[in-house]
């Protein structure tokens, strides 16, 4: 009973700094936007960042527009499209392999695998939070 209590007791206090953090966040959050948006004031009223800034969107509008004229061939355009479907298959890859990784290290109890070059690796994971609210409401 005594190891249910202090399940409980961790859980409660893990959770409490769970919410103290994500609290620290959001509040840090708030105040780099107030200081971003101050610094972006600064720029935006400085002449010679003002003048470099409208020279760059001027070069980057040039730029996407000889793109758009090399994109207009066939064989570019499929090159292109190509390159995309290749990331987006990386992507979804990776995600796979996340999800096989987690269940490999709950059944091996390790989080070390030996890949097919001999090479030992160690599973890491990254948790974060998502919102469930503002994702599924809508």
């Amino acid at each position: 009973m005594d190891n249910t209590n202090e399940a409980v007791t961790s859980l409660f206090a893990i959770e409490n700094l769970i919410k103290t953090h994500i609290s620290h966040i959001d509040t840090v959050k708030i105040e780099l936007a107030k200081q971003a948006e101050m610094f972006n004031d600064i720029l935006n009223n400085d002449a010679g960042y003002k003048k470099a800034a409208d020279e760059s969107k001027e070069i980057n509008k040039k730029k996407a527009e000889a793109k758009q004229n090399i994109l207009k061939s066939p064989s570019n355009a499929s090159l292109n499209q190509k390159i995309k479907d290749m990331r987006q298959e990386i992507k979804e890859l990776k995600n796979a392999l996340s999800n096989y990784l987690q269940q490999y290290q709950k059944i091996a109890d390790t989080d070390q695998i030996e890949s097919e070059d001999g090479e030992v690796r160690q599973i890491v994971f990254n948790a974060h939070l998502v919102k469930l609210s503002g994702r599924f409401s809508k």
